[in-house]
């Protein structure tokens, strides 16, 4: 029995409400990507993006349960949604004899909430997969979305949260870590790793509107479970496609969406 890799290219974007139709037709055509988890897309016009796609592409609907995720898929990909909440969608994946969870949120907006409920939504978020996993007995696990929450706030951080560590040597020495006698189990987030002022891959978000604020903020992130902490061979925010810039005067072109897309790339191996 051998060894074979697959390569995938997964994009998230907050569409912004905006009708990004051709914008994501041809980011999904240029970048070859696999799978598309969106969210704020309640004016996007998905025939319009399927038909320029050439029908190779299908929308996977949800149950009814959650109006804030929705997924485009290749058509060689065998993609079934799985569980509902109102912040997050489950899906199974499986290509080429691989199998893989893809959980697409979007988390409470930060103008409206406090951490408090982004901690609970990813506190029931982590139980609804770990529950997931064992039924379809899957290690390899991705979260994907805006988490209105940068990579050192509480909501990435703590351990009834996402749990989410930020350098894979600490993940690969203890998938879990112990605290007042309770198991915790932990992500890996890789957001640091690949984060560059030369090439301009700042954040997802601008915002100087706050006391205390980085400017661009890192909303759109992705998480993996220990089993995915190497596969993980690119992590770039969109600022352009084709030739239509995303930016306008430093920030996101709000006429656009106030996010820009993320786009990740994946190698993962599995048996054959």
């Amino acid at each position: 029995m051998g060894i074979r890799c697959i390569i995938l290219n997964i994009l998230f974007w907050n569409l912004g409400k905006n009708d990004n139709s051709q914008y994501l037709a041809q980011c999904i055509n240029e970048r070859k990507i696999d799978f598309a988890i969106l969210s704020e897309y309640e004016n996007l016009n998905i025939s319009y993006v399927l038909h320029k796609l050439n029908n190779k592409y299908r929308h996977i609907p949800g149950m009814g349960g959650c109006d804030k995720i929705t997924m485009l898929a290749l058509n060689d990909i065998d993609v079934h949604i799985q569980r509902e909440q109102t912040r997050y969608a489950m899906y199974s994946v499986e290509k080429d004899g691989i199998d893989l969870i893809i959980v697409g949120t979007h988390l409470q907006d930060r103008r409206n909430s406090d951490s408090a409920q982004r901690i609970s939504t990813a506190g029931r978020l982590m139980n609804d997969l770990e529950n997931l996993e064992k039924r379809k007995q899957c290690k390899k696990s991705v979260i994907i979305g805006d988490l209105n929450a940068n990579p050192y706030d509480e909501e990435l951080l703590q351990m009834n949260a996402f749990h989410a560590v930020l350098f894979k040597d600490v993940i690969k020495a203890a998938e879990t870590r112990t605290i007042g006698g309770i198991r915790y189990r932990r992500l890996y987030n890789p957001i640091l790793h690949f984060l560059s002022e030369d090439t301009k891959n700042y954040g997802s978000y601008y915002n100087t509107q706050e006391s205390s604020t980085p400017t661009w903020h890192c909303l759109d992130q992705i998480l993996v479970s220990k089993a995915l902490a190497d596969t993980i061979k690119s992590l770039e925010y969109l600022r352009s496609i084709g030739n239509s810039s995303l930016i306008a005067q430093q920030k996101p072109k709000r006429e656009i969406s106030d996010h820009l897309p993320l786009f990740i790339q994946i190698e993962v191996m599995g048996e054959q």
